[in-house]
């Protein structure tokens, strides 16, 4: 485990968490379901129009992150954006696919999503919400302290149409106070010298709806480091 942990110290901050990710040169690894993820070849292409493609190979399947650029900044993961990300496996010769894409609503970060937990709000599903952005439908259910109303985790009951990641969403009913962001993203923090660095967390919806997988699978913690940046083949 130790020989996974050298060299390389990156500090991943996400919301109020930190974790340290440590990697050898270039190097690639994520916490996947809370387990570690690991690339063993890892490349970043780019494209003639400016787009990235960064592809992991892990001993147990593919990540791959687009971002419509490769200037140092956040590329926020939703349904109605250029950016994306996935991960593919194959299990009893059938392919798994995960996908921020083709979803039917936005791509949630489901660990510390709550930016405001309001008050009054009481245990309660199917809750309606409103958006700074350009979604509708979206429904919620609620997990909150008893003591004070406030919202201490939210589950997505339906997901809605045209969320985009970045949206702030407002729970309705208590104080309407309670808000939550959706947070999946890819962020550039270098590139320079030919090479690439960053960070990225999301969820993956099984596209193929294959039910030897899940519903869903939960990157969280990732972060890439000097990954060779060359021409798109």
């Amino acid at each position: 485990m130790k020989k996974l942990f050298s060299l390389i110290v990156i500090l991943v901050a996400l919301t109020s968490c930190t974790t340290d990710v440590k990697f050898n040169n270039p190097g690639f690894q994520a916490y996947r379901d809370d387990v570690l993820w690991r690339g063993i070849d890892v490349k970043a292409y780019k494209s003639t129009d400016g787009s990235l493609r960064i592809v992991a190979l892990g001993e147990d399947g593919e990540v791959e992150l687009i971002t419509s650029g490769s200037a140092v900044g956040a590329y926020y993961l939703g349904s109605v954006n250029d950016n994306s990300a996935s991960y593919t496996y194959t299990l009893n010769g059938a392919d798994i696919f995960y996908s921020t894409e083709n979803g039917q609503g936005p791509m949630l970060d489901m660990a510390n999503l709550v930016l405001s937990g309001g008050s009054g709000y009481s245990f309660a599903t199917n809750v309606p919400t409103a958006t700074t952005g350009g979604g509708s439908g979206m429904r919620v259910n609620t997990i909150v302290n008893p003591s004070t109303g406030e919202v201490l985790s939210v589950k997505i009951a339906a997901p809605g149409t045209n969320y985009k990641a970045g949206d702030v969403i407002t729970i309705s009913g208590g104080d309407n106070n309670a808000k939550f962001k959706i947070l999946s993203e890819i962020k550039i923090t270098d590139n320079s010298n030919g090479t690439i660095s960053g960070s990225f967390k999301f969820n993956g919806r099984n596209v193929l709806n294959n039910p030897q997988g899940g519903e869903l699978v939960n990157f969280q913690y990732g972060a890439f480091y000097q990954v060779p940046v060359i021409p798109e083949p």
